[in-house]
């Protein structure tokens, strides 16, 4: 899962708009001017960004999450993490006040944290219950596969917008598709000028909702929503809208402008919603896709390319036996 993945399914994933706002706002701190640079510098101001990965629970529960049994399995459970390099979330502006100060070039410091539940004895343990060389131990859980990015061209804010068929999918219940596009101004260093690049660079959790989207699978329209009812929709089909608020930073302007706006996705549910952020206490079948294709519709805001990001949702139980452990779709 990349960094954006795992933002926006921490924000589907949690009950409440505060719980989504939170999780953006510590996912680090924001500086944009001289002086902000300078405090960091100087005074030894940390800056810290948690990042939480939801791997086999959900980001928030109401009761008890249910943890990984490892005591069944006979290997270690690795987690591996890949850190973006510095120049991917430190941006120096080109001249003026705020070069003289530049961004660092790596982190100071690291560390993954995961909550664990002792056993008193090794009586509670599942293996000492129940012979899992000849049982199974079935855990429910949601699989996000990896990303799929399709480039919209300029000009589809029009009524014939843009058509796409997204592929790749694998054998199982699709629950959902997440869907958010990024603004995508200055591809190359050809186009746009270097503020506007940095500018996109700089703005890269600032997520837009279609103006309009449809989905049809066989045929069959799954989802459309007509000017922006995405929002409505998806907040009736859950406890919280689909968007948090971010600061877009202007990189033309020394130190850099700063407005304040909504960072949108969109669920695109393929099964009854029971509540697309409620933890998974009721099971609720999606739609098994296979080898098909799904076409996707969409009318952006304005005339601007963008970039789609596509997450396809996936029911998916996590079964031990043997000492191992692997997904079922």
């Amino acid at each position: 899962m990349t960094g954006a993945q795992l933002l926006a399914a921490n924000l589907r994933m949690v009950r409440t708009q505060t719980q989504a706002q939170a999780l953006l706002d510590l996912g680090g701190s924001q500086l944009a001017t001289a002086q902000e640079f300078l405090d960091f510098s100087n005074n030894g101001t940390p800056v810290y960004g948690y990042v939480v990965i939801p791997v086999w629970c959900f980001p928030s529960a109401d009761g008890l999450s249910v943890p990984l049994p490892a005591d069944t399995l006979a290997q270690q459970v690795q987690i591996t993490v890949s850190l973006n390099p510095a120049s991917q979330f430190w941006i120096n502006t080109t001249g003026g006040v705020t070069n003289t100060q530049p961004p660092p070039s790596s982190f100071d410091t690291g560390f993954f944290t995961v909550e664990q539940l002792c056993m008193n004895d090794r009586g509670m343990a599942i293996a000492n219950h129940v012979n899992l060389d000849t049982h199974e131990l079935l855990m429910p859980t949601i699989f996000h596969q990896q990303e799929l990015q399709v480039a919209i061209p300029a000009g589809s804010n029009t009524s014939a917008g843009f058509s796409t068929s997204l592929t790749g999918f694998r054998s199982g219940q699709v629950k959902a598709i997440q869907v958010w596009c990024t603004r995508n101004r200055s591809v190359a260093a050809s186009t746009g000028t270097l503020a506007q690049q940095q500018s996109d660079l700089a703005n890269q959790l600032v997520w837009v909702a279609p103006s309009a989207i449809t989905v049809l699978y066989a045929g069959t329209i799954y989802a459309q929503y007509n000017a922006g009812t995405s929002t409505i929709f998806n907040l009736l089909d859950g406890t919280k809208p689909p968007y948090v608020s971010t600061n877009q930073l202007n990189m033309a302007t020394t130190p850099p402008t700063v407005a304040n706006v909504l960072s949108q996705y969109v669920v695109l549910p393929f099964g009854n919603p029971t509540g697309n952020d409620y933890e998974a206490e009721v099971l609720t079948h999606g739609k098994e896709i296979r080898n098909g294709l799904v076409n996707i519709q969409i009318q952006m805001p304005d005339a601007l390319p963008y970039t789609l990001h596509v997450q396809y949702i996936y029911n998916a139980t996590l079964v031990f036996s043997k000492s191992s452990c692997e997904y079922r779709f």
